[in-house]
């Protein structure tokens, strides 16, 4: 699928969430609860330490939802990643698998902050049918280029086709600003390791006969 910022939008294999976990660490590396939950103040070694993270937490995203890609000039530079209705929360296999990533290297307390972070993520998770948009990411030296917005785009289309329930948590002002662009809506905020956090719904309409087992991205 080709957008007007001259992108393809594609599913991503398992082969490609390695530089899915890179892109990951170099623009979330600032993110306010990663900051608090990792308290690490060196960015280079934060942004490692995301790196690490992102990677097997992708890896159970992909095999209990979706995950595309922007690429540009067939160079991977940015990602969306969507749990499917019902599998939203990670089993607790999954869990286990991402402690030794949040321990590695990190400092004494880091597990025990990213799981209050998770677990207060998913106690506001809703309990209808929903699609649970993120990880959303986009390359930092190709931010502001229109790349999220065609992401967003496509995955609206899609759940407009569906008629789904879309959500999603995020813990910067500006993202609010950028989702409610497409519909979402903050339905609850709250402080989260003593950061705001924001919690956004994006209302379904009236499916379409057939698409709502479709992927939510053309590719």
């Amino acid at each position: 699928m080709k957008t007007n910022c001259e992108v393809k939008l594609s599913q991503l294999r398992q082969t490609d969430l390695r530089p899915a976990a890179l892109i990951l660490g170099r623009a979330m590396r600032d993110n306010p609860v990663h900051v608090r939950a990792f308290a690490i103040s060196d960015a280079e070694r934060r942004r490692r330490a995301l790196e690490w993270f992102f990677r097997p937490v992708l890896l159970g995203l992909h095999q209990r939802g979706l995950i595309y890609g922007a690429y540009r000039d067939n160079a991977l530079v940015g990602i969306c990643g969507i749990a499917r209705p019902g599998f939203c929360q990670p089993a607790p296999l999954e869990k286990l698998s991402v402690l030794p990533a949040i321990v590695r290297g990190n400092p004494l307390g880091a597990a025990l902050r990213v799981l209050n972070w998770t677990a207060a993520w998913a106690h506001r998770d809703p309990a209808g049918p929903h699609w649970h948009l993120g990880p959303v990411a986009i390359e930092p030296s190709v931010q502001r280029q229109g790349i999220g917005s065609a992401l967003l785009t496509a995955f609206c289309v899609h759940m407009n086709a569906c008629g789904a329930v879309a959500y999603l948590e995020t813990d910067r002002q500006a993202n609010v600003h950028f989702y409610q662009k497409f519909g979402f809506v903050v339905v609850a905020e709250a402080n989260v390791l003593g950061v705001p956090n924001w919690f956004m719904s994006r209302p379904g309409g009236h499916p379409r006969k057939g698409l709502y087992a479709q992927a939510p991205l053309s590719q």
